[in-house]
């Protein structure tokens, strides 16, 4: 089910470096996807922190729960790899918005992999959708 958005203008980018480490390597002597995911959701994470979101959002007893997410592959990582992730949220609606992520590898700039999630603010403790203040979308976008 798609969620109407609006497209955010000057959505602020939050960068964070990861590195490929032993556990994320699997049979096929490459990184896992699995470990895609968890990037995903930890560079989503560390850009709320960094911004105040997190706090916002606990304070108001609310909590982000992904709806729908796509994953684009687009080369392989390798063991000891540093990979720069770059997150954004590019559009809001009443109750979702729309981050993207971007993830490559900083020796010779290749994207490793790209993404977009569709999170929804939900309200901890009725388990509903809530709507998304103001005050939360100036949190992610730049000079407001």
């Amino acid at each position: 089910m798609a969620i109407a958005m609006e497209e955010t203008v000057n959505p602020m980018q939050f960068t964070q470096v990861f590195k490929v480490t032993p556990e994320m390597i699997d049979d096929n002597h490459h990184f896992n996807n699995v470990w895609s995911v968890k990037w995903i959701q930890d560079i989503a994470i560390a850009h709320s922190d960094s911004v105040g979101g997190t706090q916002l959002m606990k304070s108001v007893g609310a909590g982000w729960m992904i709806h729908v997410q796509h994953i684009e592959y687009k080369n392989q990582a390798f063991l000891d790899d540093e990979i720069r992730g770059t997150t954004w949220v590019a559009a809001y609606g009443r109750v979702a918005s729309l981050r993207k992520c971007r993830f490559e590898r900083i020796s010779d700039g290749k994207v490793i992999f790209e993404s977009e999630t569709q999170w929804v603010l939900v309200d901890l403790n009725r388990g509903r959708p809530m709507a998304i203040t103001d005050e939360m979308k100036k949190l992610y976008v730049e000079g407001v």
